[in-house]
């Protein structure tokens, strides 16, 4: 007795988990992730919360995770009822490709993108930060690619347990509700007068107005200051005006040569010289040359000819 009634409760309990493992994914809905991601939701892109304890019971369908694969149906506008139409066809993932899901006007305003197997999306599995971003691949080519949602429309969602390789739909849960994207402004449109600024903004810009103006003032002032207060210093004489004859000592032969320029220089610089001369003598002998310098170039022979005679 007791053991037949430990028979029946297993046999029920089975038939509950089934019925509801079976109805769990019917029942669930993509929704956004619960996690405080920045942009949940941009203008092509949607950060939805996986499909944890979806498809929690796959056994009964002769399913594992090598021949059933969880995919992800974004559709817009009459992409649900094409869908809806196209589900039953063995060859699903073929019937609405992304490159052309939203083309044209004819465009069938679905596709699916693969999301993993199904025993990556348990209830065992922790969900903490997982999510998963529709849009991803960007503007891809791949027939279930998961590429960008159009710019600023209305999305609904379902995910979908599909046998391999050809596609047939096991399982799905309800369309999720409906998700609008972000629609970009114009920038003809965005209003940059003081109407449209807080007013923090205001008074930072107008703070820096002032403190710029400031300093450009005080910019002026230390200029002029500096312009008035410096007087220019008086140009020094050159050494080669104190100069009036020199030796080409580096010559075989030095002679004395007389600086022509010597009293056109002295009369240019007459203000800041301590001396003034008239007129710069042409020397005839040699007394007359004693404040002359005269420099002489001896070679080797010569300082031992030198030398010699000093001896």
């Amino acid at each position: 007795m007791g053991m037949t009634l430990l028979t029946v409760t297993v046999a029920v309990g089975l038939l509950i988990r089934g019925i509801v493992g079976q109805s769990s994914a019917e029942t669930s809905v993509p929704v956004l992730t619960p996690s405080d991601f920045v942009g949940k939701v941009t203008s092509n892109t949607v950060i939805l919360r996986p499909p944890m304890c979806y498809f929690n019971n796959i056994t009964s369908l002769n399913c594992t995770s090598d021949s059933c694969d969880i995919y992800l149906v974004p559709a817009i506008d009459s992409g649900i009822s094409n869908f809806e139409a196209d589900k039953t066809n063995s060859s699903i993932l073929s019937q609405s490709p992304y490159p052309t899901a939203f083309s044209s006007p004819t465009s069938k305003n679905y596709y699916l993108t693969k999301v993993g197997p199904p025993d990556g999306f348990t209830c065992r599995t922790v969900p903490d930060l997982s999510y998963f971003r529709v849009g991803s691949d960007g503007k891809c080519s791949e027939p279930n690619c998961n590429g960008i949602l159009p710019t600023g429309s209305t999305v609904r969602f379902k995910y979908a347990l599909l046998s391999m390789p050809n596609g047939t739909v096991l399982q799905e849960t309800n369309w999720s509700s409906p998700i609008t994207l972000i629609s970009p402004k114009s920038p003809a449109a965005i209003d940059d007068s003081f109407a449209g600024r807080s007013a923090a903004m205001v008074v930072i810009t107008t703070i820096l107005s002032v403190a710029m103006f400031l300093l450009l003032l005080l910019l002026i002032i230390f200029l002029i200051c500096k312009g008035c207060c410096n007087k220019p210093e008086p140009m020094p004489v050159l050494g080669s005006l104190r100069v009036r004859k020199y030796d080409t000592h580096n010559l075989r032969d030095p002679e004395q040569h007389v600086n022509p320029a010597f009293e056109g220089d002295l009369k240019k610089f007459s203000s800041f010289a301590p001396e003034v001369l008239e007129h710069v003598p042409t020397p005839a002998t040699d007394s007359e040359l004693s404040d002359s310098v005269t420099l002489k170039r001896y070679k080797n022979n010569d300082l031992s000819q030198e030398g010699s005679k000093t001896s």
